[in-house]
């Protein structure tokens, strides 16, 4: 079955789920949604016909149920050929099948699209680290003003602990949202493996790959937002057998280094704009992936994990030597917008490298979509 019928095969079973805040929804994390009625192009809509009239639909059902569809697929709509191009470029029939999932929550919405993360184990995971806690001990984020208790995973088998959102750090370190694994297919960081971690935030990814790598790898995370720097320098502090690992990069990655970039601190919101017409907190010179391994000498580069509110594309060309060069193991969020989906994907692929590309989620809502690439021996 083609992209194109796996799509509406997705939208037709789903259209007939309703779900609600309590039980599909990070009411905490988005508050409430506006819906935009949105259109439909002909040749969706005529899909949808053919499909209703070839199972016999009652006509008042079918009309209803098209009519749904098509105020809401329109989203999409502009990209169907490249998102078939995506489907097909996919290296497993799972990476397929969760493409289409991803889709449909995006046309349908949290009340009819349920993600497969979405699960009892999932939010058991969950409420075991919440009991990893001290919620007594914590630290405030500028971010929705959060509090970020003492999260300490020694119990979990893992010499970790920082200051986190308890679901985070399952989903950093439990669900290992950096590793794809899959019907005995594996792409993630390993012992020895020097890591460049493009967007490290809290701090979190950089002790997480600070762990897999052991002793005789290093992490070289970028982060330059200030209120993030301060959170992350406390969480590095708290693990001093990993600090060792851990090079920090006081700048944002971009295409080209030296560029002038001008930044809100809004920890993880932050804004970050290219011109300082505007009001600013303060503004910091970008280094590219390529430049960043020349000036510090890194030998080797064995793995590239990018999660940087956008900036992916351009971070990306600005890694191209290094890519071509040493072929490392790819992490890159497509999720930002739809660009990011069908142009990430058709990126790596043009290169010519050989990579194979693979997809994992990350969350219960549009948000954490990863792109898994990696060149096959």
């Amino acid at each position: 079955m083609n992209f194109y019928s796996k799509l509406i095969e997705e939208l037709l079973v789903d259209s007939r789920n309703s779900f609600s805040y309590i039980d599909n929804y990070d009411e905490i994390r988005f508050g409430e949604i506006a819906v935009i009625p949105l259109t439909i192009k002909g040749k969706i809509r005529k899909k949808l016909e053919k499909i209703f009239n070839n199972r016999g639909y009652e006509i008042t059902k079918k009309e209803d149920v098209i009519k749904y569809i098509g105020e809401k697929i329109g989203i999409i709509d502009p990209y169907l050929s490249d998102l078939e191009d995506l489907y097909d470029l996919l290296s497993n029939e799972e990476s397929k099948i969760l493409l289409v999932k991803i889709l449909a929550f995006r046309v349908l919405g949290f009340t009819k699209v349920k993600l497969p993360l979405n699960t009892p184990e999932f939010w058991a995971g969950i409420k075991e680290i919440e009991e990893l806690t001290d919620k007594n001990t914590f630290i405030k984020a500028s971010f929705f003003n959060w509090e970020l208790p003492l999260v300490n995973l020694n119990k979990k088998g893992i010499p970790i602990q920082l200051y986190f959102l308890p679901m985070g750090a399952y989903i950093d370190f439990i669900f290992k949202q950096y590793e794809y694994g899959h019907n005995f297919k594996y792409i993630k960081a390993e012992k020895g493996d020097f890591v460049i971690d493009a967007g490290g935030c809290w701090g979190d990814t950089a002790l997480y790959f600070a762990n897999e790598v052991g002793n005789s790898g290093r992490v070289f995370t970028y982060e330059f937002i200030p209120s993030n720097l301060e959170i992350m320098t406390k969480n590095i502090a708290l693990n001093p057998n990993l600090e060792q690992r851990i090079t920090v990069i006081k700048h944002p990655v971009w295409e080209t280094s030296d560029r002038t970039m001008f930044y809100i601190d809004n920890g993880p919101g932050s804004r970050v704009f290219m011109n300082g017409d505007e009001k600013y907190d303060g503004k910091v010179e970008s280094i590219s992936i390529d430049d960043l391994v020349n000036r510090l000498n890194i030998n080797k580069v064995n793995f590239i994990k990018m999660d940087i509110e956008g900036a992916e594309p351009a971070a990306l060309k600005g890694a191209m030597n290094v890519i071509k060069k040493f072929k490392p193991k790819l992490a890159i969020a497509i999720y930002h917008s739809l660009d990011d989906f069908v142009n990430i994907p058709k990126f790596i692929h043009d290169l010519g490298l050989g990579y194979k590309l693979y997809l994992s989620h990350c969350s219960i809502h549009e948000e954490e979509t990863i792109l898994f690439a990696e060149i096959s021996n």
